[in-house]
């Protein structure tokens, strides 16, 4: 009986190992030629579409927030890193895209939110004379849009990091209100196959084959 004993006891402490191993192994990603080309492919197609619809970024500060998304993507391991040049050639490509899309949240410019604020004036005699209208200094004033949509991504990106929902809810929202009014200026006919075409890149990149 000590010996069955022994034996279970040495079985379950055999398992306990294997459940350990099992546990801090991660699945990777197989390489399959067909589906590194349709990655390669979608991601073309949604460079283009995006390309076209929403235009080339207006801002550096889609750059920089394209650039920090996608490597910490890579570094998260939301998707494998690169091994050979055509997959540093998807992370390029990777980054552009996630630039462009940024324009839906980022890139407002500078807008006169009151340049409807003027007065007339009247120039000429009593006989012949001509109305014009005169901005006020309210109406020369350029809100800072793009600096305030970056401000909120960050604060929404650092709501997401920590866990706080709340936080990173309010502030998209709010992000999503600043970005309407720059919507109307997109080419949607081509910018919706470019989102669709980019979010199937990034899920065939993400998940595990």
């Amino acid at each position: 009986m000590a010996e069955i004993s022994d034996q279970i006891a040495d079985f379950h402490v055999r398992l306990g190992k294997l459940e350990t191993l099992v546990s801090q192994e991660k699945p990777q990603k197989i390489d399959s030629n067909i589906e590194n080309g349709l990655e390669f492919i979608l991601a073309v197609l949604a460079l283009g579409f995006s390309y076209y619809g929403f235009g080339l970024p207006n801002h550096y500060y889609q750059y920089l927030f394209g650039s920090l998304i996608v490597l910490s993507l890579y570094h998260k391991g939301a998707f494998p890193m690169p091994k050979n040049l055509p997959e540093w050639v998807l992370m390029l490509i990777n980054v552009l895209v996630v630039s462009i899309l940024l324009k839906l949240v980022i890139g407002g410019g500078e807008p006169r939110p009151f340049s409807w604020l003027s007065y007339p004036t009247i120039e000429g005699g009593v006989t012949s004379f001509k109305l014009n209208w005169q901005e006020t200094n309210a109406a020369k004033w350029e809100l800072p849009l793009t600096d305030i949509q970056s401000f909120f991504l960050i604060v929404t990106m650092f709501g997401a990091m920590i866990g706080f929902s709340f936080l990173s809810g309010m502030t998209s929202f709010v992000l999503i209100i600043l970005a309407v009014p720059s919507l109307i200026d997109f080419n949607w006919a081509l910018a919706m196959p470019g989102m669709i075409a980019a979010l199937a890149c990034f899920y065939l990149q993400g998940r595990l084959k």
